[in-house]
């Protein structure tokens, strides 16, 4: 029986053991692959949002040099400097939409990134606050 499995004349082609092996190999590459790739989307996402809140609050510096006023600004003066930025009362980052709230002595920007954490930028007259949840680096 053996020798008959040895002398195969004529018959080409893989046998189920080397393919067993092939698929097994890609399966553990795959198992380490997927779970990284999904970890560096998730940063992707919050880098994302992080620049969104950047760039809004460059916007509202913009604004309060002209009306002096971060009450006097509202989401319609911010659409018409930065149009790629969506302000409103929503704020996920996947829609490039971005809160802003202004008081007296300054405004806080928020947007959420696809991974569900929020960044916050808060201007008073203390200084500038960056936050992001728990769990979560600025």
């Amino acid at each position: 029986m053996i020798n008959s499995l040895r002398n195969r004349r004529g018959q080409e082609g893989f046998t189920l053991i080397e393919l067993l092996v092939v698929v097994i190999i890609i399966g553990l590459l795959a198992a380490i692959a997927i779970p990284t790739f999904l970890g560096q989307r998730d940063k992707a996402n919050d880098a994302a949002a992080k620049s969104l809140v950047r760039n809004a609050a460059s916007t509202v510096e913009a604004a309060y040099a002209d009306s002096q006023d971060y009450v006097a600004i509202d989401a319609a003066k911010l659409n018409a400097i930065e149009p790629s930025i969506k302000f409103g009362a929503t704020f996920l980052a996947k829609d490039d939409q971005v809160n802003y709230a202004g008081v007296a002595a300054g405004y806080t920007v928020k947007s959420t990134s696809k991974s569900g954490k929020t960044f916050e930028l808060t201007k008073s007259a203390a200084g500038v606050v960056r936050t992001c949840g728990a769990g979560c680096t600025w």
